[in-house]
This record gives C-alpha cells, structure tokens and sequence, in this order.
C-alpha cells in the first residue's frame, strides 16, 4: 500500500507547479463536504425527533411545551415553529408569512459554503487545462530554442513536458468530478430538508388553525 501510495504521489508531483492549487481545491471540497454532511445529518434527525413531539403537545393544546420545544434548539424547525405559535390565534396568512420568513433565514444556513462546491466543481478542471497549456507552451519553446542551437529536442525530452500536461488534466478532472459528487449529494439533502420545511409549515398552520377553532367553539359552548 505504501508503495502505490508512493508512485502515486511522485506521479502527481510530475504535474507541475499547477498541480498545488488543484490538490488545495480537492482538500477544500472534502472538508466542506463533510462539514455539510455533518451538519445536514443532525438537521435532518433533529427534525426527525422534533416533528412527532411538537404536533402532538400542539394537538393537545399544550403551547407553553411545545414552545419549550421550540426553544430547546436555536436553529433547524425550532424558530420556525416558534413563529408560528407565537402568532397562534391570528390568520392563517400571517401565520405562514411569519413561518416563511423564520424559515429563509434557516434556508440561509443549508445552503452556506454550497458556493464553494460549485467553485471547485468549476474551478479544478480549468486550473487543469491552464496546466495543461502551461506545459506544451514550455515544451514547444524549448523545442524552438534548441531547434535554433541546431540541437532539437528528443522525443524523451518533449515526452517529459506532455507527460506533466496530461497528469495536470487529469488531475483536474478528478477532483471537479468528485467534486460535483459531493456538490450534488449536498444539494440533494438541503432540497430534502427545505421540504421538510414546507411540510412542517403547511402542518402547523392546519394544526394551529383546528386548535384555535376549537377552542372559539368550547368558549361559545360554554357560553
């Protein structure tokens, strides 16, 4: 293992000078990676374990617990919901809008340093093509100079340079390739989440609703 690691390092040192920013780029998207993956996965089982809890202390019209459970988090469905019990007995419409409007700011933070995946994406397979014309505009040079000394370049000579062209490409490549991966996983569980919003926003404005209406018919009952 130590020797494949070995030829594979002293492969890619045979890139050039442009194979740094490529390799710093790949370090950058593995560490947002899986800072958003941790991340998102604590969103996810947080609202998991929130939902089930919050709609029923809401359906028993027990408030003040379910805004303790609101408050026991300060991001994810908390504040959302919070703003929703926090306009209880006001219109459906205003109840929405004040949910929406917490839930931007939370949408906010999903979607945080997903720039800098697209970035890489982007990024890593130019800085390998600007390697790869690096390197023939250095061999086709040499190749000029030595030509001019009546001492052309051998085929060993010029295969050194397009050799380091070709491990910049591909190095590129990669790491853009492995980069959407991410990129595209990432993606994939904010859009989750985001609708886990909306669900939860559509519930609770119905859930609010049916509570306040039930509870302006017992007090007319009663009086």
């Amino acid at each position: 293992m130590s020797v494949v690691f070995t030829n594979a390092w002293g492969i890619l040192l045979k890139g050039g000078p442009m194979i740094w920013p490529i390799l710093l780029l790949s370090i950058l998207a593995v560490s947002v990676g899986l800072e958003k993956f941790l991340f998102l996965n604590a969103v996810d089982k947080h609202i998991r374990r929130f939902r089930p809890d919050f709609f029923k202390a809401v359906r028993e019209g027990r408030m003040k617990e379910a805004m303790a459970l609101c408050e026991e988090r300060p991001d994810g469905l908390g504040p959302v919901c919070k703003a929703g019990l926090m306009k209880f007995g006001f219109s459906v419409d205003l109840m929405r809008a004040k949910m929406a409007e917490a839930a931007d700011f939370e949408i906010h933070a999903l979607k945080e340093r997903m720039d800098l995946l697209a970035f890489v994406v982007n990024a890593a397979p130019l800085l390998g093509l600007l390697g790869t014309t690096v390197a023939f505009c250095v061999v086709f040079h040499a190749a000029q100079m030595r030509s001019n000394a009546l001492n052309p370049l051998s085929l060993g000579d010029m295969s050194s340079g397009i050799w380091q062209a070709l491990v910049t490409t591909s190095a590129g490549l990669a790491v853009g390739i492995i980069s959407f991966a991410i990129y595209a996983f990432c993606a994939s569980r904010v859009n989750r989440v985001i609708s886990d919003f909306e669900q939860t926003i559509s519930e609770t404005v119905g859930l609010l609703q049916s509570v306040s209406q039930s509870i302006d018919e017992n007090r007319d009952g009663g009086s």
